[in-house]
């Protein structure tokens, strides 16, 4: 009796275990190993690429024995970079280029090529497929660089709608800001040829009677320096350690224990002086004439600023790229998909 109880309780025992693994088998939850999917790589035959030719290569791949191969294919995402550039040719000392670089994506990742599964050759462990996938001709560089002659169109198609505006702005607000590019703003009067109208147009603004010389050494001896001595000037020192210049007749009329220093004659619209600090000559716009200057250099056009006169071309270059980003795939015959992840990307030119 008590050999059949203990019998009966190893057979219950055995019962219990087996159906406790039917409900939940830990090794099995373990050796759980997904989708099998193919087995794919490929080497590219090469990183730069005509646009229009075929992009060589050769794929391997396999699967496990219970699966067969459809057929495979050659995937490529466009991608394109942009430089656009322009450089100051008005101005010497004030080195501008104003310069805007971008990469976008103009395709995305799409099927380019497809090749029958019975291409592929078995070599003993692998399938080999040698074969190749077109690029477009519609993808080849685009260059602009330095036109004899101006193309507005192909200016507006290849520059943000904005660059004009903002390079010419830049090129106004350094030269009129303050006197830093004193030498440049001076240049650019004399060698830019403004028309009349415009001096008669800013005279007649600012109610001034500057000179209307159009003719380039003309407007050079418009604005001119010397050492003769006209006035003179002391300083006195502000609360917020800056200085202000107070220009008198003669040197008797400073206040007592001042220095008092010369200014030289020159054109109106410029202030000529000896500074200490410097120990020698030093000469700026006057600040209330300035926005006169800056009116009138705002007038010239930003082909006249880009214009390079030595060589005779515009100062502007432009660059357009497309690269491939492609991908070798492989598709069994229940739609399962193996796909390579050592990828080179594929310069077009």
């Amino acid at each position: 009796m008590k050999t059949r109880y203990i019998i009966f309780s190893i057979a219950a025992a055995l019962l219990l275990g087996m159906t406790s693994c039917a409900n939940h088998d830990p090794f099995a939850d373990r050796m759980e190993l997904g989708q099998v999917l193919p087995t794919v790589d490929w080497q590219q035959n090469s990183t730069v690429v005509k646009a229009g030719s075929y992009a060589s290569f050769k794929g391997q791949y396999y699967t496990s024995a219970d699966r067969q191969i459809d057929h495979s294919e050659v995937w490529a995402m466009v991608k394109r970079e942009q430089s656009a550039a322009a450089t100051s040719k008005l101005t010497t000392s004030l080195s501008y280029t104003k310069t805007i670089a971008f990469t976008d994506t103009v395709r995305p990742m799409l099927s380019v090529a497809t090749y029958p599964h019975s291409k592929a050759v078995w070599d003993g462990y692998e399938y080999s497929l040698v074969d190749s996938f077109p690029t477009s001709r519609t993808l080849i560089p685009v260059i602009w660089a330095e036109p004899a002659e101006w193309d507005q169109d192909k200016f507006d198609t290849y520059y943000p709608s904005t660059f004009q505006e903002e390079f010419c702005n830049y090129l106004v607000n350094a030269l009129t800001k303050d006197s830093t590019y004193y030498n440049d703003l001076r240049n650019v009067y004399i060698n830019y040829k403004f028309p009349i109208e415009e001096f008669e147009r800013l005279n007649a603004k600012y109610n001034v009677d500057f000179p209307t010389d159009t003719v380039a050494s003309d407007k050079s001896n418009a604005w001119y320096t010397t050492d003769v001595i006209d006035h003179y000037y002391y300083e006195t020192l502000n609360s917020d350690g800056s200085k202000t210049i107070h220009e008198i007749a003669n040197e008797a009329d400073a206040p007592s224990g001042v220095n008092v220093f010369p200014i030289y004659k020159s054109s109106p619209w410029l202030i000529c002086r000896y500074s200490d600090d410097t120990g020698g000559k030093i000469t700026n716009v006057r600040r209330e004439y300035m926005p006169y200057w800056k009116d009138l250099i705002s007038t010239i056009p930003f082909t006249s600023w880009i214009y390079n006169t030595s060589d005779k071309v515009y100062s502007v270059n432009f660059t357009r790229t497309y690269f491939l980003s492609p991908q070798f795939r492989v598709y069994d015959t229940e739609g399962k998909v193996g796909v390579t992840t050592d990828n080179k990307e594929i310069t077009l030119n």
